[in-house]
């Protein structure tokens, strides 16, 4: 099994989080429904999680947790959330808010796989952390789905 560090998971989670920011602009632009352009241009703008999450470390702690070693599968770290979801070209607010729950399962996944690993307590800390943020903002988008507020 290959070695990979925390940044290299790090990264992957970054690079997927600026994909769904890409993602929803793009479809913000191409909708003609008011309630779900809103929405997507909310969610194309609240994704910056990592950063906030490693910020709240001291600057030697976070270079530390970045360069920390992992034994890690590569498939595990593939976040393939997008294969999954298709939306039609016009979707409803419900369709959206099912993807974005989706793409929050993707990284929780991510996150918990990290975590299943013998790592220290700083890097533990911030995984755990990613996830309660994931998964609070799965509960929200879960009750805004519920109260079809789009």
């Amino acid at each position: 099994m290959p070695v990979i560090t925390v940044n290299d998971v790090l990264k992957r989670a970054e690079e997927f989080e600026q994909m769904l920011a890409d993602y929803y602009a793009g479809l913000s632009r191409r909708t003609t429904r008011e309630g779900v352009r809103l929405l997507t241009q909310y969610m194309s703008r609240h994704r910056v999680r990592i950063s906030q999450a490693l910020g709240r470390f001291p600057h030697d702690s976070a270079r530390r947790i970045r360069t920390t070693p992992l034994k890690y599968a590569p498939q595990a770290a593939d976040c393939r959330c997008f294969e999954k979801v298709v939306l039609p070209p016009n979707p409803g607010a419900a369709q959206v808010l099912d993807a974005a729950v989706a793409f929050d399962e993707c990284l929780i996944r991510l996150y918990r796989h990290v975590l299943r690993q013998p790592v220290t307590e700083e890097v533990k800390m911030l995984f755990e952390s990613l996830v309660r943020s994931e998964e609070r903002d799965e509960i929200e988008l879960k009750k805004i789905k519920a109260m079809d507020y789009f």
